[in-house]
């Protein structure tokens, strides 16, 4: 392997303090999730620069915001399976190169690359066909269904080019290579952010400007991901042939894979249940759900970032029978989380009507919505990166099955149910949905605990022939 990846294995092994080899590599990953986060924030205040208002006095901005909030739940049950191929991927791969086997480095990132990009093509045209239905499932109706129908069969052209990055993720991240990942994200999102700016703003093309901004942003990557792939400098080279495709090892894969993919499309769709829920009491509180997650995604990209290389870390050490380092670095990424989710909220929490006015300051009764919803968000903050280190430990254990049961837990035991009291049972409204995601947020800790306690620190990997 090359000698600048050999050194970041050696920090990830062997170098202390854990935190100051953790941050170092989460620096490329935070810089890129910084600009995820300015995409987001471009796209939700763009949408809210749109002009007009209906005959109920309801702003086309208002209907715009709502349409793309309640997509969202409905996409992220696609990705989800994507998301899962990486972490899976990531999880052994990181496995085979703590236990120096470039074979099986090799031969399981082509085939998590080949599952990645077929997955997406089949689900390009599954959410193409399906998104009417959805929508109107959700209760969308009038400006909003059109809206979200538009945006969302859009962007379901983007899923062979978002799961090939996410195959690409897999295979440079696994080998400690956070910075090209987001070299490539980085000139995806950055053409997105123009793109958004020119089609919504210049050319008025509205939620069909801000969906095809995206899908050409990431048909971007491609050329470089490709080149990557075959002429790698650095890392893993990935090699399409028909002797590198091994039905044992895409079982394998999917092994690992499925819980945590289910996992996460079980939490997609709860929120596409929770969203169903928000849109009936109006387009001015699913509006302001969607602002308050866009300011939420500016304090939760340094956990995120974090969080990620502690994955890395411990299916590193897990592969080089290092169990001590792989915990001692699990209780760092905690305590980094909880520091920066805290200093994040006394951040927000001051601010928030300024910053929910940013997005929209033509609809006052969204902007009251979004101040109530970002309060209650940000009160939870810490619970949060609590949440996300217990996700990435078990995810960078390869033990899936326990970021499946959090995820169930938190969403189907916890808070739909609680949802649903505090609709049927109260008169508090939109704030029930607030207090039913705060409770369930602290709940949730403790259940991580427990089953952090059912972590088996072993190898999850075999011998793989040449």
């Amino acid at each position: 392997m090359a000698q600048n990846l050999e050194k970041k294995r050696d920090m990830i092994l062997n170098q202390t303090p854990i935190w100051k080899g953790m941050l170092m590599l989460a620096i490329p990953v935070f810089l890129v999730n910084i600009l995820k986060t300015l995409h987001d924030v471009v796209d939700g205040f763009f949408l809210g620069q749109i002009q007009g208002i209906d005959n109920l006095g309801v702003a086309f901005a208002t209907y715009a915001q709502s349409a793309v909030g309640i997509t969202w739940s409905v996409y992220f049950i696609f990705i989800s399976f994507g998301i899962g191929l990486s972490v899976a991927g990531n999880a052994l791969i990181g496995q085979y190169v703590g236990k120096k086997d470039p074979v099986g480095s090799k031969r399981y990132a082509s085939n998590v690359v080949v599952m990645s990009f077929l997955l997406g093509v089949i689900f390009n045209i599954i959410l193409y066909l399906l998104t009417p239905i959805l929508m109107k499932l959700m209760g969308a109706e009038g400006l909003t269904l059109q809206y979200s129908i538009t945006y969302l069969r859009t962007r379901s052209f983007e899923m062979p080019f978002l799961f090939l990055s996410f195959g690409f993720q897999a295979v440079r991240q696994s080998t400690g290579d956070t910075t090209t990942p987001v070299i490539v994200s980085a000139i995806s999102i950055l053409v997105n952010i123009v793109l958004t700016w020119w089609m919504v703003s210049i050319l008025h093309m509205g939620v069909y400007g801000a969906a095809l901004s995206t899908v050409i942003g990431n048909m971007s990557m491609v050329p470089i991901i490709i080149y990557l792939f075959i002429y790698p400098k650095n890392g893993i080279k990935v090699s399409i042939k028909k002797d590198m495709i091994d039905f044992s090892i895409i079982k394998h894969v999917l092994k690992v894979a499925i819980p945590a993919s289910t996992g996460q499309a079980l939490q997609a769709f709860g929120f596409v249940i929770i969203n169903t829920f928000i849109l009936a009491y109006g387009p001015a509180v699913s509006a302001a759900y969607y602002i308050g997650n866009r300011i939420n995604s500016l304090v939760m990209f340094p956990v995120s970032a974090v969080s990620s290389i502690l994955a890395i870390y411990i299916a590193q050490n897990v592969g080089a029978n290092n169990i001590p380092r792989a915990k001692a670095a699990f209780r760092t990424c905690m305590t980094i989380a909880v520091s920066l989710m805290t200093v994040g909220a006394l951040l927000i929490i001051p601010f928030r009507m300024t910053l929910v006015s940013i997005f929209n300051n033509t609809d006052l009764e969204t902007i009251k919505y979004a101040a109530e919803y970002t309060l209650f968000l940000h009160l939870g903050l810490p619970l949060m990166g609590i949440f996300q280190t217990y996700l990435s430990a078990f995810q960078g254990s390869g033990d899936t099955k326990y970021s499946f049961l959090m995820a169930l837990i938190r969403l189907w035991v916890l808070r739909i149910p609680m949802v649903l009291a505090f609709k049927y049972l109260t008169n508090l409204g939109p704030l029930g949905v607030w207090y039913a995601m705060l409770i369930s947020n602290i709940l949730i800790v403790f259940v991580g605990y427990y089953l952090y306690t059912k972590v088996r620190f072993l190898p999850k990997i075999k011998s793989v022939s040449a």
